[in-house]
């Protein structure tokens, strides 16, 4: 399971309005799915949040495939608002879950909440 927390997104709403940020929620989305296998699946959560759910993963098929480098990459094109160029990126996190984890969505947003710290610590 991978978990993304949009980063400067909510600047978008407030600046250019809801809609504005429901296109740019589309588009992430639109981004999202063309980096994954087609049998995984991508959802919005709620607010900026996204997971992606990729049953058939292991720990060596995500280090190979590199895909929340991926979807990092692909989020970093910038969308147009208004005639502006604005940047949403994402945090993402991964959890593998074994058959017996209580809650791999919670782990995955640990994950992804560590991603987001160390990313803030960089800055």
């Amino acid at each position: 399971m991978l978990l993304l927390d949009l980063d400067g997104f909510k600047p978008v709403n407030d600046t250019y309005g809801h809609a504005a940020g429901d296109e740019v929620l589309q588009a992430v989305a639109g981004r999202i799915r063309a980096q994954v296998r087609a049998d995984d699946t991508v959802a919005r959560l709620g607010g900026d949040e996204f997971a992606i759910v990729a049953p058939r993963a292991t720990a060596r098929s995500l280090a190979a495939s590199g895909v929340a480098a991926r979807i990092d990459l692909a989020l970093q094109e910038r969308h147009l608002i208004h005639g502006e160029l604005v940047a949403v990126g994402a945090s993402v996190g991964f959890h593998l879950a074994a058959a017996d984890d209580v809650d791999p969505l919670q782990r995955a947003d640990e994950a992804m909440y560590e991603v987001k710290r160390r990313r803030q610590a960089d800055r």
